[in-house]
């Protein structure tokens, strides 16, 4: 619940200042809103925004130029007098701010950029609306990218009416509180079922298992490529090794089994390495229906009939 009330305080406590502080002179307004600017733009690209609902993220821009005229109004008409001492360690630390943060939304925004050669697949879901928890090239967006397997793995949740992934901030220790917990998984692609693990138990936020990665996952090979599903509910994988699926194959639901702090789906693909086996291959950069997916994407499906 904290980290979710940080993620709107900070931005709205950076706006407050530069609405309603009195700067002494234009130079000191332009300091402010670009530096305050740029800790915004990076709050607003690596926030996890369905926390607290995505339905904030684009009030945040808005109230932040808002906040920049009203700021401007209330810079002072006066020529007030400076201390230097005080005006130097003002606009280095300014300075050393913008350089810092430039550099974060640098590579933050860096990991929009879809790579080369990447592959397409299906969304794995046929109804509800969903989001990107993790996914891009770049750590800033993607908790995987710094493993060669997983570079641009994707870790997706759901989305309830109000805009977040669950009931509540926390979360919480019920699973179904939690709007992907259940969703039905459909394979993104055609090929061949090659491993299938679904014997661990579901487990209760915040436990994880460290020992068991991918928790109950579906591995499918495609065109010399692995595909996998993990994560997966325990009992619910209705396929088998050997099994030909389509885009239209149910494979199971979204469970909170293997290193997961709460219900989501992990998917990537994998080349190389040991063949049916995971977590040991060269990460392939994929698309879900023609998008390449970051933090902060939506997938947004008809319901079924």
């Amino acid at each position: 619940m904290l980290i979710g009330l940080f993620y709107i305080i900070v931005p709205l406590f950076l706006i407050g200042i530069i609405a309603f502080k009195k700067q002494p002179n234009v130079w000191s307004w332009v300091l402010t809103i670009i530096t305050f600017g740029l800790v915004i733009a990076y709050l607003w690209t690596t926030t996890r925004w369905e926390i607290v609902s995505i339905y904030l993220r684009p009030v945040i821009p808005v109230l932040y130029l808002i906040a920049c005229f009203v700021g401007y109004r209330r810079v002072s008409k006066q020529k007030l007098p400076v201390n230097k001492i005080v005006l130097i360690l003002s606009v280095g630390i300014h300075f050393v701010l913008i350089v810092f943060f430039s550099g974060l939304n640098w590579f933050s925004f860096k990991g929009y950029i879809s790579p080369e050669n990447t592959i397409d697949l299906a969304s794995p879901f046929k109804s509800g609306k969903q989001i990107v928890l993790h996914g891009g090239s770049s750590p800033f967006i993607n908790g995987h990218y710094h493993v060669k397997p997983q570079n641009h793995a994707v870790d997706i949740v759901g989305l309830n009416t109000f805009g977040m992934r669950a009931s509540s901030f926390a979360g919480g220790a019920d699973l179904n509180n939690y709007e992907i917990y259940g969703e039905a998984v459909y394979s993104p692609c055609n090929g061949t079922i090659i491993d299938v693990v679904d014997q661990y138990d579901d487990l209760i936020p915040p436990n994880t298992d460290k020992i068991n990665l991918a928790g109950n996952y579906i591995l499918i090979e495609s065109d010399g490529l692995e595909i996998l599903l993990a994560h997966l509910k325990k009992g619910s994988i209705s396929v088998r090794p050997g099994d030909t699926v389509t885009t239209n194959t149910l494979l199971g639901q979204v469970g909170n089994t293997g290193n997961t702090s709460e219900p989501h789906l992990h998917m990537h693909v994998e080349k190389g390495g040991e063949p049916n086996t995971i977590l040991n291959g060269e990460g392939v950069p994929f698309t879900i229906d023609k998008e390449y997916l970051v933090r902060g994407n939506l997938l947004e499906h008809h319901q079924m009939e």
